[in-house]
C-alpha cells in the first residue's frame, strides 16, 4: 500500500511541475487505483467483557437463606418473648420477612 501511496505523489508532483497533464495524472492514477484489491472491512474490535469477581469472603445464596432463617427464628423467639405470644410473634416476624422479599423483588423488576 506504501509503494502505491509514494507513487501517486510521484505522479501528483510531475503534475504539479507541469511535466504530465491533468488527464494523463488521472488516468496513471485510474490505473494505479485499478491494480488495489478491494479490501474486506471487519467491524471494530471489541474485547469480551471481563468476568465479574465474586469476592470469596461473600455468603452464597444458600449461606444468605440460612442467615435470614436464622434472624427470622431469633427474632421470633425475642418476640415470642417481648409479647408473651408464640403465634402472634410468628405472624408479626413473617408478615415482616414478606414484605422484604416483595420490596426485593420491586426492586428487581425496575
Amino acid at each position: 500500500m506504501t509503494a502505491i501511496f509514494e507513487e501517486i505523489r510521484r505522479l501528483e508532483a510531475a503534475r504539479k511541475k507541469g511535466d504530465i497533464t491533468a488527464a494523463a495524472f488521472a488516468e496513471a492514477k485510474g490505473r494505479l487505483l485499478a491494480t488495489v484489491e478491494d479490501a474486506t472491512v471487519l467491524p471494530p474490535f471489541e474485547p469480551a467483557p471481563q468476568p465479574r469477581r465474586t469476592d470469596s469472603a461473600a455468603p452464597g445464596p444458600w449461606g444468605l437463606m440460612l442467615m435470614g432463617l436464622c434472624g427470622a427464628g431469633l427474632l421470633t423467639f425475642l418476640a415470642g418473648r417481648l409479647i408473651g405470644d408464640l403465634t402472634i410473634a410468628f405472624t408479626l416476624v413473617a408478615t415482616v420477612f414478606a414484605a422484604i422479599v416483595i420490596a426485593a423483588f420491586r426492586k428487581l423488576e425496575g
